[in-house]
């Protein structure tokens, strides 16, 4: 099961201290135009994204991650932004941190069980 470390937010919750799992998956930045991305490591409350758009912290997005069981839509906030370091050479790429917003109340339990596979999975214990 995934832990909480702490606790704080408004809802209970301090999403800095969410367990945070390493993962690769597809994603999807934005409304009309969605930018292409992946998802670097995510949590309940959270994720951190690679893509070549450098978003302005507090900017509201739609955001889209393709768990293997279905898309996860949720609006989500820019917590920071910066220049990746280990990109491969071409265009610049990002790594972006963003809180979910509101997870609908199917997609919660979906990314829950996603995130504790990949966890176990990781550990070896799966």
């Amino acid at each position: 099961m995934i832990e909480r470390e702490g606790s704080g937010g408004v809802d209970g919750r301090d999403s800095r201290r969410e367990r945070r799992v390493r993962v690769d998956l597809p994603a999807s930045v934005g409304g009309r135009a969605p930018r292409e991305a992946r998802v670097v490591d995510a949590s309940l409350v959270g994720c951190l994204l690679r893509c070549e758009a450098d978003l302005d912290t507090g900017v509201v997005v739609d955001l889209m991650l393709e768990l293997p069981d279905g898309p996860v839509r949720t609006k989500a906030r820019v917590a920071q932004s910066s220049l990746d370091g280990q990109s491969m050479p071409g265009p610049a790429r990002y790594l972006t941190g963003f809180e979910f917003l509101g997870l609908a109340a199917a997609d919660e339990p979906r990314l829950r069980s996603f995130l504790e596979s990949e966890s176990r999975r990781r550990t070896g214990e799966g």
